[in-house]
């Protein structure tokens, strides 16, 4: 799903947390021996033969890298919004990419490159958001309480380690988790070296796994595990499956007609577009099973600017998710869910995301100015951050900052 701005990536495999970390790479290098003239002439061949593979192997990299870096294509719609976000946008694999912004009188433009308003990307970790709100209305609703432990919703973890973390330490990823609670099982990393979703695990299964794992309540870190928690704690409470909850008390309330929340790929409609990795390689959907509530939905910019204005006016079920609730200290705090940071003295409450072939970000400023950028590579588009935190009037583009 994604990791916060100032945090490094955890090593799960492209964006169970959204970033795949370089593994740590032996040191290969033979020892030097010197020349041995008296080597075996079936020595010498392995060395050609090996001199040509690695040449073979280069020469395939390199028909599979992507050449193109940055934006390739002209952009269509708000030529502003286009010229301000563009040159933060310009660096790494790029396909396709869509944006929005919202200005504080609520107007709403729209730009893409090689996309529009109206096409649906994966949103990874920008999902905890509406999985945060259903929290959020839970508790307004009386259904649970800040203090509810997993335990009580869910008998299988009673007496158990994570049955005695709250909705709140869930909500504001103070649980403690491990990280290694979100990397894709041993058994599925070969799906993750063919690009295809890697979290096949269902909602039986995360609960085995849940009640197995170590906690250290009040430690932030953030966990992809800990927020499915609280979105099937959520979805059980109200007594329906999670993307169905999503549906009638978040994405039907507001018209959201562009959204859809999978948990496997049966859920998808037919020819749903799927996203590429930062080398070119087309990637397989991610659904990502009983994790779907820390990063399943697929939406547009139309509907995130539906969602981000009704986060920011407080018309969204459950919208006061926002609030700060925790300091994670360098004046960063936390709702649930949300991230607040302030750069050039402006504070933007924040979300990130990604998945296999996706990255997103969505950000808003108190003086009701947001910021939605969705993307179908790899390839991240976190600088949307600075774009909001330097952009001092209602058109905000970046470059008149004083």
């Amino acid at each position: 799903m994604a990791r916060p701005l100032t945090s490094p990536a955890d090593g799960t495999p492209a964006d169970g947390d959204d970033t795949a970390q370089t593994a740590h790479r032996p040191d290969h290098t033979m020892p030097s021996t010197g020349h041995d003239a008296t080597a075996p002439r079936s020595s010498n061949r392995r060395r050609v033969l090996a001199a040509a593979l690695a040449a073979a192997t280069l020469a395939a990299v390199t028909a599979f890298a992507p050449w193109q870096r940055g934006l390739t294509v002209e952009p269509t719609g708000d030529e502003q919004l286009a010229a301000g976000l563009g040159p933060l946008l310009d660096s790494g694999y790029r396909k396709s990419v869509s944006a929005a912004a919202i200005d504080p009188d609520g107007t709403v433009r729209f730009t893409g490159w090689d996309a529009d308003a109206h096409d649906q990307f994966e949103i990874g970790s920008i999902t905890k958001t509406f999985t945060a709100a259903l929290f959020a209305d839970a508790v307004e609703r009386g259904e649970l309480t800040p203090t509810t432990t997993l335990g009580e919703v869910f008998g299988e973890l009673e007496g158990t380690s994570a049955g005695e973390l709250t909705m709140e330490q869930l909500a504001t990823q103070h649980t403690g988790l491990p990280q290694t609670a979100d990397r894709i099982p041993l058994t599925q990393l070969w799906r993750v070296y063919l690009r295809i979703d890697g979290y096949v695990e269902d909602l039986p299964g995360l609960l085995d796994r849940a009640a197995g794992l170590d906690t250290d309540p009040g430690t932030y870190t953030y966990s992809n595990t800990g927020f499915a928690l609280l979105g099937h704690a959520v979805a059980e409470a109200a007594g329906v499956p999670y993307p169905q909850l999503v549906h009638e008390r978040l994405l039907e309330p507001l018209g959201m007609e562009e959204t859809i929340v999978p948990q496997t790929n049966a859920d998808l409609p037919s020819g749903a577009p799927t996203g590429f990795s930062n080398k070119g390689m087309r990637t397989g959907p991610w659904t990502l099973g009983a994790e779907a509530p820390a990063g399943s939905i697929r939406s547009t910019t139309h509907d995130l600017a539906i969602w981000m204005g009704a986060v920011m006016d407080g018309s969204a079920p459950g919208a006061d998710a926002v609030e700060p609730r925790t300091d994670l200290g360098d004046g960063d705090t936390i709702g649930y869910a949300w991230h607040t940071s302030t750069a050039d003295k402006t504070a933007v409450t924040w979300h990130n995301g990604g998945t296999g072939g996706y990255r997103s970000f969505a950000g808003y400023t108190p003086d009701g100015r947001a910021v939605i950028v969705l993307s179908d590579t790899e390839t991240w588009v976190d600088d949307a951050f600075d774009y909001l935190a330097a952009a001092p009037n209602p058109a905000f583009p970046a470059e008149t900052k004083e």
